[in-house]
């Protein structure tokens, strides 16, 4: 089966997420925290408000989610969503579909498990809805201290985010790999498919356009998968990727 009929459009991921509606740890309701070592994200509102937080190295910042509004962010940058209304429904929109939610992430737990291969890995695997919840809570536990840390300085802010930026990488480090792999199916094909037009269009050759096919997709009847942030329905139909960024044999 040829994987390219799995890729989106510059090779992006797409998913609609319901955010969660229950309280974490610290009595706000909404999804966890994590970073993406990778990729840049958009979330896009579609119904309902709430806000997100964003924490980087200059400090922590709260953007409000209303509808019609999008908010991007760069790999590294802390990003939890609030749903104190519990109607908040955003799309995710992804650079780099089939990194995100499958080895890329890495969620804001404390210490002693971030610096644990063996302990991450068994924190942020999920089986149903009530060990994504229960992987939000430790999230935030790890999360609140690095913005606690931020509130005392911001060198001490600082301090603790590179920590947590050194402990992220180490995890990483086996699935650069894949990650790569994913990227040149995806993004990079994309780039060179529309390159390859360019020089058809100026050697006056046309014939690539009959090659067009078009796809829909409507993932809402599905079931939903737990996330980070919420319930997914991912846009996609590609489940050639393991959680750690390997392909499938």
């Amino acid at each position: 089966m040829d994987i390219r009929q799995f890729i989106l459009p510059a090779g992006i991921g797409l998913s609609h997420i319901n955010v969660y509606d229950s309280p974490g740890p610290d009595g706000l309701i909404g999804g966890g925290a994590h970073i993406h070592m990778v990729c840049s994200e958009t979330y896009y509102t579609l119904e309902g408000a709430g806000q997100i937080e964003l924490l980087s190295a200059q400090g922590l910042e709260t953007v409000d989610l209303l509808p019609a509004k999008a908010v991007f962010f760069r790999p590294g940058i802390f990003h939890r969503v609030l749903n104190p209304n519990k109607n908040l429904k955003i799309l995710s929109i992804m650079q780099n579909g089939g990194l995100p939610e499958r080895g890329d992430f890495v969620m804001s737990f404390p210490n002693n498990i971030l610096t644990s291969p063996t302990a991450y890995a068994k924190a942020v695997r999920v089986t149903d809805l009530a060990s994504a919840i229960t992987r939000r809570d430790l999230s935030i536990q790890g999360y609140a201290a690095i913005k606690q840390a931020f509130a005392v300085s911001k060198d001490d802010g600082l301090k603790a985010l590179r920590a947590f930026y050194h402990a992220a990488r180490d995890l990483m480090v086996p699935k650069v790999d894949g990650f790569e792999w994913v990227l040149k199916v995806g993004a990079q094909n994309e780039v060179k498919d529309s390159l390859d037009a360019c020089d058809f269009i100026r050697s006056g050759r046309t014939a690539y356009l009959e090659a067009a096919r078009h796809s829909a997709l409507y993932p809402l009847t599905e079931a939903s998968t737990p996330g980070m942030a919420g319930e997914l329905h991912p846009y996609s139909l590609d489940e050639s990727f393991l959680v750690d960024g390997r392909k499938v044999a």
